[in-house]
């Protein structure tokens, strides 16, 4: 019979040989991103306007044009300018989009540099066409690119950016694809619609409020002492909700007022803040609004706190809604969407907070250990998220935050 220990130890190996192979298998995920026999054409659509780019990998960009260009990861730029006549030539001849029909299916190319991924490295020629007079409905594309020299490559349509059907930084859904025996395609655009957009940039605000655990965790250092007061030093209950209530409406009023006012003038590009700072800000803002909790620092002037880290707050959510890469056609309109959901996650999280808290009040549990430990635990966490921001540096324990982290957003 075999041991039991010996059967754990074999459980044990197995069980890391297959976590290795999936970390092993990781990278070869981000590379079959751009595969070696694909083509992409990347396309940013608003109501009235329509841009994009051309990504063609160095071998297959040989084979089209019977040339030699290195392939060891080393070309540049200066490398294709002799040749960018016959890139073009051979782009506008093989690659045709029509706007809402539009009789001549021309490509108005613009610029291009040369990128690099794993295995290889991309030409990459953006396009953009003039403003429409109406609104872009479809676009009738005609795709010829290599499959007269390389007869397996596929072309693949993607649509990276569209305001109107929340669409934003999509490098994976494929929308339309074409091969040697399908060349020509309609894209359909007529489900995009500045309601849609905007509906969309509200979920958005709520999910990043609901992921945002160093914002949730500012929030609940706020609502500790909502429903105590602090008399001669030590924290009794409340005896009406009402207090209660109108503490909690002013706390989140302010910090609502501040991180609107630094939201919108990042989103505007009217102010901006480097992402470190605001990020090692908002850890800081959580260390100091729990210790208002052990000791009176403000002495009552809460709301000084509550404003000014309310601001950095704001510039956080800013770089979010930055990196959606929206046009700058709907930056008030995802701005003033982005904000009303960032509200509703706010008002979500206190509806399911406050009354908890107005419940368990009485407690001494509550007064004594939740006051008490809750505040030292948040202190203790954001002081740990400040070095590791601040300082660039991964603690040891860092890892097991992370994965706290992650594990909250994949529920949510």
């Amino acid at each position: 019979m075999t041991p039991v220990n010996t059967r754990h130890s074999r459980t044990v190996r197995s069980a890391i040989n297959l976590v290795a192979a999936f970390l092993l298998f990781l990278p070869l995920q981000e590379t079959l991103a751009h595969a070696l026999e694909q083509s992409y054409v990347y396309l940013t659509v608003s109501d009235n306007s329509l841009s994009g780019r051309i990504e063609l990998n160095i071998p297959d960009l040989n084979s089209a044009l019977g040339t030699d260009l290195a392939t060891d990861g080393s070309l540049t730029e200066a490398d294709i300018a002799p040749l960018i006549k016959d890139i073009r030539d051979y782009l506008t001849s093989r690659v045709g989009l029509a706007p809402n029909g539009a009789s001549v299916k021309s490509l108005p190319l613009t610029d291009f540099e040369v990128t690099s991924v794993p295995l290889t490295q991309y030409l990459v020629y953006r396009f953009e066409f003039p403003e429409f007079d109406s609104k872009l409905q479809y676009v009738d594309v005609d795709y010829e690119v290599l499959f007269d020299t390389v007869p397996s490559h596929r072309g693949m349509l993607i649509i990276e950016t569209n305001w109107g059907t929340g669409t934003f930084e999509n490098e994976a859904q494929v929308s339309l694809a074409f091969s040697g025996s399908n060349t020509s395609q309609r894209l359909d655009l007529s489900d995009s619609s500045v309601w849609r957009g905007f509906g969309i940039l509200v979920r958005q605000g709520i999910h990043h409020i609901w992921i945002g655990i160093d914002h949730i965790l500012f929030l609940i250092a706020l609502l500790l002492p909502a429903v105590v007061r602090r008399e001669s030093g030590v924290w009794t209950p409340v005896t009406e909700f009402r207090p209660a209530l109108i503490y909690v409406i002013k706390v989140v009023t302010i910090f609502t007022v501040a991180h609107t006012i630094t939201l919108s003038l990042a989103s505007l590009e009217l102010f901006t803040m480097p992402s470190r700072l605001v990020e090692s800000v908002i850890a800081l803002s959580i260390a100091i609004a729990a210790a208002e909790v052990l000791y009176p620092i403000f002495r009552g002037r809460i709301w000084v706190i509550v404003f000014l880290f309310g601001l950095f707050h704001g510039f956080g959510f800013a770089t979010v809604l930055g990196d959606l890469g929206i046009p700058p056609k709907y930056v008030v309109h995802s701005l003033l969407g982005f904000n009303i959901g960032v509200e509703i996650g706010q008002v979500a999280i206190v509806l399911l907070v406050f009354p908890l808290l107005y419940f368990f009040r009485k407690s001494w549990i509550y007064r004594r250990v939740v006051l008490a430990y809750g505040s030292i635990m948040l202190i203790v966490v954001s002081l740990y998220w400040f070095i590791e921001r601040g300082f660039g540096v991964d603690l040891p324990a860092g890892s097991i935050l992370n994965a706290i982290t992650d594990a909250v957003k994949g529920v949510v």
